[in-house]
């Protein structure tokens, strides 16, 4: 069945585009250092802040019910516009937390939040595989391109607002800190709603009929069976327990210990979105010029240097300038996210067998979910052994009177947890050296498309931009092509 393109093709760009701004300023309001905000300002505990950390990372395993739910309904814009809007129902009732007395109000944060995830998970599925069929191939890179840049404008525009306004209402209403997040999260939910009215009445492009199924348990068990494939998941999936074992708590760091504002997080957040955002031409032009591999050889172990420095912060000969320390920790970290998220999605679909990409992609999408679930609740437990715990190394000059010591590590609560995730991560790097890639370069159609993915926002609760990047696969790619549908 030959796909056609809509009658009116520029309305139809125009409803796709109003809805991606009122997803990108739902999703500003309602996940990274706001939602980290509003857990410390409840008063949550690092394992409950571990807990929520996770939950993006958990629900993508609902990315293989959803292809199956897809495939067998084949009708995307009810099960996306359905989904996303009982999904966004819940942020009104994650908005009535400060409202609920005692440790519930965070049960019921963090419940609501997980429940909305996971069916903006269901809706992303059906989403990314409408608007393959909808939008004509020729114009995908100019009009996503289009659309990248207009809701990267607005989210970055709105949280430097949002910022500014929350360390105005704290300054105003210091008894009550927790009600702005309230505000922001029923304003997010209306604003989520426009959009599901938006996905309603974009033109709906019918699915080919599915001419045979394929049995599941035989499709997925094929990537487990693949030794080069096998090494891959091994590595990906210990880099995303060792970069998730810290990254979380990143801003609930910059909250608690450094004692910054809201808005001067902000301002650190958006140099790492700025730079993750920029790097990623240049890490698309050496994925086709050398290769994915290589370029993980390199930006990992950026990444890694940059968790790292992360444990330095905390010395107190730091402290007159951590601010520009830590700015450049964001935009190095921005920038060695972006390498890492398109290598290792790169990679993947690289190495997949041709006909077998929905079992491979989805198959390592879970276990890389799975790792990076796992890894911030066992962060929030550690950070808990390690607030009562010290490791200091220094030098000390004794001279005829007076004694000078230079501190060169202080390792204690947050800093320790920090210095264990960038050790963690060197195991994952020497797991690399086993995964063999083909020599040559990759489909420039793929590394396009890869492109755009991965300038969508990252929702979790860290500053570091694009870390989900990593786990998440567009559904498209795991979508069987041939017209087979999963039985």
């Amino acid at each position: 069945m030959t796909r056609e393109p809509p009658a009116d093709t520029s309305r139809t760009f125009r409803l796709v585009l109003y809805d991606a701004l009122a997803s990108e300023a739902m999703a500003t309001l309602t996940t990274g250092v706001f939602l980290a905000g509003f857990l410390v300002d409840l008063g949550a505990s690092n394992v409950a802040i571990g807990v929520l950390a996770a939950v993006p990372f958990a629900v993508q395993f609902l990315q293989l019910p959803a292809v199956v739910l897809v495939e067998r309904l084949r009708t995307r814009r009810a099960i996306c516009a359905w989904s996303a809007g009982v999904g966004r129902a819940f942020l009104l009732v994650a908005a009535m937390a400060p409202f609920v007395a005692g440790d519930w109000g965070i049960v019921l944060l963090i419940a609501s939040v997980g429940i909305y995830q996971a069916l903006a998970a269901i809706a992303g599925c059906s989403w990314n595989s409408w608007m393959r069929d909808l939008v004509p191939e020729s114009e995908f890179g100019r009009f996503f391109g289009r659309r990248a840049a207009a809701t990267t404008a607005l989210a970055t525009g709105l949280a430097l607002v949002c910022g500014l306004g929350i360390d105005r209402w704290k300054a105003l209403l210091p008894d009550h800190p927790a009600y702005v997040y309230t505000v922001m999260f029923v304003f997010s939910a209306v604003v989520g709603f426009l959009g599901v009215w938006l996905l309603s009445i974009t033109p709906d492009q019918p699915m080919p009929p599915a001419s045979q199924r394929t049995p599941v348990r035989a499709m997925f068990a094929a990537p487990f069976a693949d030794r080069n494939f096998r090494q891959l998941m091994l590595f990906l999936g210990s880099w995303n327990f060792a970069a998730n074992l810290a990254a979380p708590f990143f801003a609930v760091y910059m909250l608690k210990t450094v004692g910054y504002s809201m808005g001067t997080i902000i301002v650190l957040t958006t140099a790492s979105q700025l730079s993750n955002l920029a790097a990623l031409g240049l890490w698309g032009t050496l994925i086709d010029r050398f290769s994915n591999k290589a370029v993980l050889g390199i930006a990992a172990p950026l990444f890694l240097m940059c968790t790292l420095a992360w444990s330095f912060t905390g010395l107190a000969w730091i402290q007159p300038a951590v601010f520009f320390v830590l700015l450049a920790i964001h935009v190095l970290m921005g920038v060695a996210t972006a390498g890492v998220a398109l290598a290792s999605g790169n990679i993947a679909m690289k190495l997949s067998p041709p006909g077998q990409a929905t079992a491979y992609l989805a198959s390592n999408s879970v276990v890389s979910a799975t790792c990076a679930a796992i890894a911030p609740i066992l962060g929030g437990l550690l950070a808990d052994f390690f607030a009562a715990r010290d490791l200091s190394f220094g030098f000390t000059w004794k001279g005829t009177e007076d004694a000078v010591t230079l501190q060169v590590l202080d390792f204690h609560a947050w800093t320790f947890l920090f210095g264990l995730s960038a050790m963690v991560g060197l195991f994952s790097l020497h797991r690399l050296s086993f995964v063999n890639e083909a020599a040559g370069t990759t489909d420039p159609l793929q590394v396009r498309h890869l492109l755009i993915e991965a300038r969508r926002s990252v929702q979790g609760i860290s500053s570091a931009a694009g870390l989900l990047r990593v786990v998440r696969v567009p559904s498209w790619l795991i979508r069987p092509r041939s017209g087979k549908a999963p039985r």
